[in-house]
């Protein structure tokens, strides 16, 4: 019997997440992200996310790469272009499992700066508990990221549903042995729910 459900933020509770374009514009860059650069570059903003390296560290890295002064600016870089919006529909599944009993959690690769706008938006109140990549130190698609999850939750994987919209986390989860199903929006993501018995009721209407 599944006790907990675990969502991926990005994608899946929220849209309007993307800041690689606006970034790299202000950076001057013509790549489409980080990752593009250099693999240094990329595994330093990994690392970042996994909270091995704070931001700043991952901005001496990038200057060493690329030889370039960062413009000026206030606060995080890297949050500077993050406004993020909650998915109405996608939250009104969330709440249907909650209002039927299921713990759901949330568990999201993310770094600092956007963990705090989070917070600060009430991004995560929907959720009975956050492991965010930083804080617990692993990042998807690890399978220690799911272990930990079963672990702190004290499920073992057969109890346990996941979703993403990143097949690789999906792949990684399934694993592990989680019920894990890709994302694609929140019509699916409660045909899924109520094939496992999780909630009740017919799919919701498209408009």
């Amino acid at each position: 019997m599944i006790k907990v459900c675990i969502f991926d933020m990005g994608g899946v509770v929220i849209r309007d997440f993307q800041v690689a374009g606006p970034l790299m514009r202000f950076l001057g860059r013509a790549e489409s992200g980080f990752a593009s650069i250099s693999p240094k570059v990329r595994d330093a903003l990994r690392k970042h996310s996994s909270g091995l390296i704070d931001e700043k560290a991952f901005w001496k890295v990038y200057q060493e790469v690329t030889g370039e002064k960062l413009p000026e600016h206030e606060g995080s870089l890297l949050g500077l272009f993050f406004n993020p919006s909650l998915d109405p529909a996608t939250i009104a599944v969330l709440e249907e499992l909650k209002a039927a009993g299921m713990r759901v959690v949330c568990g999201t690769n993310v770094i600092d700066a956007h963990y705090s706008i989070h917070q600060e938006h009430q991004d995560y109140k929907v959720f009975d508990a956050v492991y965010a990549s930083h804080h617990i130190q692993i990042s998807k698609p690890d399978l220690a990221f799911y272990t930990h999850i079963l672990e702190v939750e004290k499920v073992t994987p057969e109890e346990a549903f996941f979703t993403d919209d990143m097949d690789q986390n999906v792949q990684a989860a399934r694993e592990v042995g989680l019920h894990a199903y890709l994302y694609t929006d929140a019509q699916t993501l409660r045909t899924q729910l109520i094939s496992l018995g999780l909630i009740h009721g017919s799919p919701l209407a498209t408009d």
